[in-house]
């Protein structure tokens, strides 16, 4: 009886602390469903063993796996490539024992005895290998020294060098490529806490999936309320900017939903009355007052529970989310964060600045192969404006050595365009000490811009062409760390319309403090969702969460910078006529999953209007050709008003579209997202909002096609000019010689009037001086 009363006391005590120890679950809101695949429980034979229940301390503990790769798969190309970004971490895992996981494959034609792989973290080397996974990839594993990870932030650095099995052209390079598996390539603990978030700042280690997406699943019960909808997008947009990545996709619903299933966070938002309903138990504290915090679950999935009593009281938590990581409107910021996908983070450059490469994140290097090659990034305000007159300039250290043969160059470009090409041609070698390298500003764009500086190296060793270079093998060129970028004054004003500018930092809309009215066909789930995908992508670029109201009426928005937002049948005629696209569209855009009327073949409709653009080239439209390919020169540049815009109509094969007009009062603009249907909406503002096809955002409009890569731009034709600053002689100085230089048959006028007052005014002098006869 002894032992039956001590094996009762047990039983209950292990129950209690079971009962006292259930995390926060999501089960109630899931229909209850009965289980087919589990037999039910029979007694045990008495012949037979009992089976006892496994504990929880005795099962093996479960490998959390954080991937590293922001972006997915990462290919490094040429003959030597590094990227460097951020990954945070939060206390746990940075104490944790951690494994580091590699894998990779590369180009068949890479020599791995002279070919070296690299992965730091906080530039100590973890992982250094040959590179030999040319057959079926491979792997490697090695264990996080001790001490090594940070809590927040950590620095990771992959960097290759490689050389070609047998072909030692410049043209050889360009086969070679290393890719890194986003799959294989992570971190894993064995600490089960590693996979819990404690604080609002472990939001920022919420990690991307193996294609580089983050899933943020939001659910507010109350979001059919009319006064609900901009706090959710206060929301996404601060979780945005704590996450900062560079591919956020959002999936709000009232309820849970299987599409929130995979989800990389999970958050709660409304009164605790309303997240009664969709959860089993909240934390205690949350009916205390404004909560906004974590909560255990049973899924495993990180929720953070942002709640109270009250409306008022889960508005005031969700000021506390957003407080520390927004920005004042108005406020200058010093650079655009870039860090998770890219480091260093790109210096906003205002006016004349000189900055030294080193703090641009080129370090001093030397190179002994063919072609070498780096990169670096600044950003520029959404107000620049001079692409038709200023010049920077590269101040270069560097030095070539006597092997370097004339004929090779240094190639720069800015934002994949070549801006200049410089010609090695000293007999000897030569070192290079400041040499001032112009740049035309005409490359540079509102936002991110990218710099990369290419040396094509051609050697008598290479003519020869031994059978491997070694990678230690005698140094040909040096690029140093105090070369120089020196961007002089520029003007200051901004033009509408201007994707580019929404793109690069989010302008107009970022720089307000009042409430920006955003036009949806309804306010339900999926339209939400893609209007948290455009607003977190803003904030991110604008640095700060950006003011939204939520309207039915167009009228109401006339006045004001607005957006517009849903299927092309169902935006007003009058909003497509502002932003320039045709209202037949509404019609004729058909979704790409219904059937096409017969006869309409898009294949054949486009190769039939190639067909026709061809037949109607003219003489002058050749000629116009040949000056644009000798002077880049257009027909266009000559004209004293801007050629009229004809209305776009979409192509069947575009997803989604984006478009900027001036609004009605001609104070301010209209920014269009628009798709056929629902569907393709959201299909394409996921897609369009990643940062590789965000950045490429240019013009008055842009359509992404069905492969959700391809961006065709339409330029703007016919802007207008807007005060950003306080006026300035300089500035106004600097915005006339940008004006006249991008409208040179006015500067020619201009300057022959000048001419002839000058003339008039000259004889008028002379007419009345000297001696008459």
């Amino acid at each position: 009886m002894r032992r039956y009363g001590l094996a009762f006391l047990l039983a209950c005590s292990t129950a209690a602390v079971a009962h006292a120890q259930v995390p926060f679950d999501m089960s109630p809101e899931r229909p209850v469903q009965e289980d087919q695949t589990t037999a039910p429980e029979l007694p045990t034979p008495p012949s037979a063993t009992p089976r006892q229940p496994s504990s929880p301390r005795a099962m093996a503990p479960r490998e959390y796996r954080r991937l590293l790769l922001p972006t997915g798969d990462l290919t490094l190309r040429g003959e030597m490539a590094s990227r460097s970004w951020v990954v945070h971490l939060t206390e746990a895992q940075a104490q944790a024992p951690a494994t580091f996981h590699l894998a990779y494959s590369n180009a068949v034609v890479v020599a791995p005895e002279s070919s070296q792989l690299q992965f730091l973290i906080n530039d100590v080397v973890v992982a250094e290998t040959p590179i030999r996974g040319s057959e079926g990839g491979a792997q490697l594993t090695a264990d996080v020294p001790a001490d090594l990870l940070r809590t927040g932030r950590n620095q990771v650095t992959v960097r290759i060098s490689q050389r070609h099995r047998t072909d030692c052209t410049i043209e050889s390079t360009y086969e070679l490529w290393t890719g890194i598996s986003s799959e294989g390539t992570y971190l894993s603990f064995a600490d089960e806490a590693a996979t819990r978030l404690s604080g609002l700042e472990d939001l920022r280690s919420i990690a991307p999936d193996a294609s580089g997406k983050v899933k943020i699943a939001v659910i507010a019960p109350g979001m059919a309320r009319g006064d609900f909808s901009a706090d959710i997008m206060k929301l996404t947009q601060a979780i945005a900017l704590y996450a900062a990545l560079p591919n956020l996709e959002y999936v709000i619903d009232s309820s849970p939903t299987a599409e929130q299933e995979d989800a990389a966070l999970r958050v709660l938002l409304g009164t605790n009355a309303e997240l009664s309903s969709v959860a089993q138990e909240l934390p205690a504290a949350a009916a205390a007052g404004p909560f906004t915090a974590f909560a255990p679950t049973a899924d495993g999935t990180p929720t953070l529970v942002v709640s109270g009593r009250d409306r008022a009281e889960w508005l005031a938590a969700l000021e506390q989310l957003a407080a520390p990581v927004n920005r004042e409107a108005g406020r200058q910021r010093e650079s655009i964060v870039t860090e998770s996908w890219r480091l260093p983070n790109a210096p906003m450059i205002y006016g004349r600045r000189d900055i030294p490469f080193s703090e641009l994140g080129v370090r001093s290097e030397q190179f002994s192969g063919r072609v070498f090659s780096t990169s670096f990034q600044f950003a520029v305000p959404a107000d620049f404006y001079a692409a038709s007159y200023g010049e920077a300039r590269i101040l270069l250290d560097a030095i070539y050595s006597e092997d370097v043969l004339p004929g090779s160059l240094i190639n720069i470009y800015v934002n994949g365009s070549i801006a200049v090409s410089i010609p090695l041609s000293t007999q000897g070698g030569a070192i290079m000490e400041q040499l001032p390298v112009p740049l035309t500003m005409r490359h540079f764009k509102p936002g991110l811009n990218n710099v990369d500086v290419v040396a094509n190296l051609l050697t008598a060793e290479d003519q020869a062409c031994p059978v491997v270079t070694r990678v230690d093998a005698k140094p040909r060129f040096a690029l140093y760390g105090t070369s120089r970028l020196v961007v002089p004054d520029f003007a200051r004003i901004a033009q509408r319309p201007n994707l580019r500018a929404l793109a690069g930092t989010g302008y107009p809309y970022g720089l307000k403090s009042d409430p920006t009215p955003i036009f949806l066909e309804r306010s339900d789930a999926p339209m939400l969702s893609v209007a948290a995908d455009l607003l977190g992508r803003m904030a991110q670029t604008a640095g700060r969460t950006v003011p939204v109201s939520f309207t039915t009426s167009v009228d109401a928005t006339a006045q004001q910078d607005a957006i517009f937002i849903g299927a092309i049948n169902s935006i007003p005629p009058s909003v497509l006529s502002q932003v320039n696209v045709a209202e037949e569209s509404r019609r004729s855009w058909i979704p790409a999953n219904s059937n096409a009327p017969s006869g309409a073949n898009p294949v054949q409709a486009d190769a039939e209007s190639w067909r026709q653009q061809m037949e109607q080239q003219t003489w002058l439209s050749r000629l116009e050709d040949w000056f644009i390919r000798s002077f880049d020169l257009s027909f266009s540049a000559l004209r004293f008003t801007p050629e009229e815009e004809a209305a776009y109509m979409p192509r069947q094969s575009s997803t989604i579209l984006l478009a900027q007009g001036q609004n009605p009062a001609d104070n301010g603009v209209w920014t269009l997202v628009s798709a056929s249907d629902i569907e393709s909406l959201r299909q394409g503002a996921t897609a369009l909002t990643a940062v590789s096809n965000w950045d490429r955002i240019a013009g008055r409009l842009v359509t992404l096609e069905s492969d959700l890569e391809t961006i065709d731009t339409i330029p703007a034709t016919s802007v207008s000019l807007v005060q950003t600053k306080a006026p300035s002689l300089s500035n106004f100085r600097l915005i006339v010689a940008n004006w006249l230089s991008s409208n040179i048959l006015s500067y020619a006028l201009l300057l022959v009037a000048a001419c002839v007052a000058l003339g008039v005014v000259t004889t008028a002098l002379l007419s009345r001086l000297g001696r008459r006869q």
